[in-house]
């Protein structure tokens, strides 16, 4: 294993892979722009330092070869699938993830339908590899039927991309979509889809390690989002036993099929009749990755760590068992009255809520309203910082402030352990504004 890590990343998942590192007496090394000071990845960390931006692939590497880390853990989003970032990295270190070969066949859409295509998984109709022109996707879309989706192929986060419900939108639509494909992923390609509505997006967890070894940890149902951006998970989906088996076997024959490594998740989107379709591989973590963990009690993170160090699973599927039911709220700035709008302002009173059988994962220190400067403390390597007096959210990162996991024995335990600690949540502050109320009001839909 180990023996200290790079976490390059920031936020709920900078401070969710530190928590993993100390729990294993693994050191960590941190790095933070200036805004982050107070965050807790950072006032927690056994070593930090302080970079221009989190996509600044030589000063991480710097900084890596500098603490003399023995790997470095990229997180979710920045550079988490970065295949120069993830070669550098290999190069002075080990990178926790999949091989850079991996980011190449699953980072692009259309590739990764080709590959979905040869291992007999079905995919949702649409075109096969990369619009030739306007021409093609009026042709396809016409052959498989409107409403269709065109994606940027090397899109994700939920941008790039674009709903098309009649012929007469396609020329508009089309441009729009390559010319944000060519701006935020450098690469112009795109691709259509059918429009598959009603869905639900059903995504099954894999892990691999180096020796060939593939299990899963069953499924999340992520249907609740905003802007293609997830609001709320669980586990274990609602649907068949027969589907069940059928979408995590068909995960776990792509992962064996290209020979993954680490942890991945594969998405589906799963129609009213229980067909489902892939849509894509993440080859990292997901933020989401809580809510398997809290029903097989195993650590993901950890798991991460032990296969980029070479270790053998140890165990097979037939060991792993999913109890009970888990729910993960994400609790952003943002207005739900106002369509999602960002909500950015000075946080004042943050008091997270507490308990068994629940998680919170955050960034931001337990803060107050004390009128006394902060104080930092070192006790065993590690800076604490108490009496924080306000703490800034700004739009220059995702508005993602913390997220709520609940476990229940039944949906109807994990969801009335949710309402509660949705409830039991203080964030107060100038102009911040959450989506809270939004989540108390679907954990009733939920429940019904």
């Amino acid at each position: 294993m180990f023996r200290k890590v790079l976490i390059a990343n920031r936020g709920v998942i900078g401070y969710r892979i530190l928590k993993t590192l100390r729990e294993n007496n693994i050191r960590s090394v941190s790095v933070y722009t200036p805004g982050d000071k107070n965050s807790l990845h950072v006032t927690e960390s056994d070593e930090t330092i302080c970079i221009r931006a989190y996509n600044e692939i030589p000063e991480i590497i710097s900084a890596a070869r500098h603490f003399k880390v023995n790997a470095i853990h990229p997180g979710v989003g920045f550079l988490s699938e970065n295949i120069d970032f993830a070669r550098v990295a290999n190069h002075y270190s080990v990178f926790i993830g999949p091989d850079t070969s991996l980011f190449i066949k699953m980072g692009n859409k259309v590739k990764a339908r080709m590959i979905a295509d040869e291992a007999e998984i079905p995919k949702t109709p649409g075109s096969r590899g990369p619009l030739k022109n306007e021409k093609e996707a009026l042709n396809i879309a016409g052959s498989v039927g409107y409403p269709v989706i065109i994606k940027a192929a090397a899109g994700g986060g939920g941008m790039g991309m674009e709903r098309v419900v009649h012929e007469e939108d396609m020329t508009g639509a089309f441009k729009r979509v390559k010319e944000q494909a060519k701006t935020l992923f450098g690469n112009e390609d795109v691709y259509i889809e059918k429009l598959i509505h009603p869905n639900r997006h059903i995504e099954v967890q894999v892990l691999a390690d180096n020796h060939g070894n593939v299990v899963h940890f069953g499924e999340r149902d992520c249907s609740i989002q905003r802007s293609h951006q997830k609001l709320i998970e669980f586990s274990p989906a609602d649907i068949s036993e027969d589907l069940r088996q059928a979408i995590t076997g068909a995960a776990c024959a792509l992962t064996k099929a290209i020979g993954y490594k680490n942890a991945g998740t594969v998405e589906f989107l799963v129609d009213e009749k229980e067909n489902f379709y892939f849509m894509e591989m993440n080859t990292r973590i997901q933020v989401e990755h809580r809510v398997t963990e809290m029903v097989y009690r195993r650590d993901l993170i950890h798991e991460q760590l032990r296969s980029a160090a070479g270790e053998k699973l140890g165990y097979s599927q037939d060991d792993l068992k999913s109890y009970g039911y888990a729910i993960e709220c994400r609790v952003n700035a943002e207005d739900p009255d106002k369509d999602f709008e960002a909500s950015p302002g000075i946080i004042e009173k943050f008091i997270p809520p507490e308990g068994k059988n629940m998680i919170v994962d955050t960034f931001i220190p337990r803060t107050q309203r004390v009128i006394r400067t902060p104080e930092v403390t070192r006790t065993q390597g590690v800076i604490r910082v108490t009496g924080t007096e306000t703490f800034p959210i700004s739009t220059t990162y995702d508005s993602l402030l913390a997220n709520v996991i609940t476990w229940g024995k039944d949906k109807k335990s994990a969801l009335k352990l949710m309402k509660e600690k949705l409830s039991e949540f203080v964030i107060e502050g100038k102009d911040i504004k959450t989506t809270i109320p939004f989540h108390l009001e679907k954990i009733k839909e939920l429940g019904k």
